[in-house]
């Protein structure tokens, strides 16, 4: 059992990852309905935040503060990943044409932690600290793949989009597959029209440490296209695991 601080530390995240770039603001009912939890508990985490600077109160709703932007700087400073990755994002949205970006997995969960804007005029527009399931997308299905926990996140929290056999048999199957070729292809599973290709970046032990992908509409990244770009995807994603020093540098193909 988790200790009284550090339990109130995970449900004073809860909160905060409600909000989004897409709803900066929410009300107490809000917070309420996505977290789950007690009202008088969403209240005192509130009221905490508030305290602290965290969140911050306009009228009958709230949203964050920008003492978060303190950790901001260091954060990314102090991330090898980032900082060795942030160049090999940039050349696979250049290689491919489609924006690109790396995840990160939080439990059920993947967070987009750097990403690279396609120069189309008709593109995916992901954001960094952008929230998303595990269990729809490319790089979800990189994790789940390849990361037994990660599966077993995934099957806990949404367990309705694979509550039937039939369902669970064609995830295994998905599941397989990417773990044959090293990639992932899904079409239109988040987003009608909207197509991804992932890849894992292998950590220590050959866990994915981040999930590496490109996101773009159907009349562009279809199945064809997937095909010839799938292989590019993988060799980005594990250069950035050899310049990690993850992998040895003869275990990757050149990008």
């Amino acid at each position: 059992m988790a200790e009284p601080g550090v339990r109130v530390l995970g449900r004073a995240c809860e909160v905060l990852d409600c909000f989004t770039e897409a709803e900066p603001r929410l009300g107490i009912g809000d917070i309420r309905s996505r977290t789950g939890l007690p009202a008088t508990t969403v209240a005192r985490i509130v009221s905490t935040l508030l305290q602290e600077g965290l969140l911050v109160r306009e009228e009958d709703s709230y949203r964050v503060g920008l003492r978060v932007l303190v950790w901001s700087a260091p954060a990314r400073s102090g991330s090898s990943l980032l900082g060795v990755a942030r160049p090999f994002v940039e050349q696979l949205r250049d290689v491919t044409g489609e924006s690109a970006g790396l995840y990160v997995r939080q439990g059920a969960t993947r967070v987009l932690v750097e990403s690279a804007s396609s120069y189309h005029s008709v593109i995916y527009r992901g954001y960094v600290g952008q929230v998303l399931p595990l269990d729809a997308g490319a790089a979800g299905k990189c994790f789940m793949a390849f990361d037994e926990d990660a599966l077993a996140a995934a099957g806990q929290a949404g367990p309705e989009r694979h509550a039937t056999a039939a369902a669970r048999t064609e995830l295994h199957r998905e599941l397989e597959e990417v773990r044959e070729r090293g990639w992932a292809y899904t079409e239109g599973e988040r987003e009608i029209g909207l197509n991804s290709v992932a890849a894992p970046v292998p950590g220590f032990g050959g866990l994915p440490q981040a999930a590496l992908a490109i996101g773009g509409p159907s009349v562009r990244l279809d199945r064809a296209e997937a095909d010839r770009v799938g292989p590019i995807v993988a060799a980005t994603a594990r250069a950035i695991a050899v310049r990690m020093g993850h992998v040895p540098a003869e275990e990757s193909a050149d990008v």
